[in-house]
């Protein structure tokens, strides 16, 4: 007869699996999540993660409502383990690129390269981040005036036709004195814009090739430069 039970091990580490997947958004751990937990596993996952050693004191809280202490050594040596893959230069550059902040985790004999890896792809993101923002800052203000001045034109045509009375002419007349205001204001909002934006660019080409000098395969976003240099001429 096929024996369809399950081993308990196979159930632990199910269980497990599950638990690490909850974690993932920070839940509360329950009473089964307690008393199941494989701790280095979970260890383990933290590290890998790049989470703060407080993790433990998390779960040493929680779980201490249900009597469960964890296994901190099991725990600590997981984390280790996890570490090591974390605090990779690799990954390093890979989390400063995305915009993920610095965590100081990784061990002494890891940090340094972590921590350089990191600063790298942290200034082509942050630089690059700036650079769209503006990009799309003043090509929104400057749609917005086109029709500013479109609702204007309109406006003028509308008065100058005679088919209004007094009181219509004097409202359209505001509207065309408020929109010139906001496209002055825009315009001004354009040249500050358009003043920063040539050092921002010179700023991200020097972040993308400190990275490549480091051998990351940074690409350089040429059509965003190129688009952006139009705006500002």
């Amino acid at each position: 007869m096929l024996n369809h039970g399950i081993k308990p091990h196979l159930v632990g580490f199910g269980a497990t699996l599950a638990l690490l997947a909850m974690l993932q958004g920070c839940a509360t751990l329950s009473e089964a999540d307690c008393l199941s937990a494989d701790w280095a596993v979970m260890g383990e996952a933290d590290g890998e993660q790049g989470r703060s050693i407080s993790e433990l004191n998390r779960y040493r809280r929680q779980c201490a409502d249900y009597g469960v202490v964890p296994d901190s050594e099991a725990y600590l040596d997981g984390r280790e383990r996890g570490l090591a893959r974390y605090c990779t230069e690799t990954n390093g550059y890979q989390e400063g690129r995305a915009g993920a902040a610095y965590q100081p985790v990784c061990p002494a004999s890891l940090d340094p390269g972590f921590q350089r890896a990191h600063q790298l792809g942290h200034a082509v993101f942050t630089t690059l981040t700036e650079l769209r923002q503006s990009n799309d800052s003043i090509d929104f203000a400057r749609n917005t005036i086109d029709d500013l001045e479109s609702e204007i034109a309109d406006a003028e045509a509308s008065i100058r036709s005679g088919d209004l009375d007094d009181e219509e002419k004097e409202r359209l007349r505001d509207k065309v004195d408020s929109n010139n205001r906001r496209i002055k204001s825009l315009e001004d909002e354009v040249d500050v814009l358009t003043g920063s934006v040539a050092i921002s660019i010179v700023e991200y080409q020097a972040a993308v090739e400190a990275a490549r000098r480091e051998g990351y395969d940074e690409p350089m976003e040429g059509e965003l430069l190129q688009q952006l240099w139009r705006l500002i001429r």
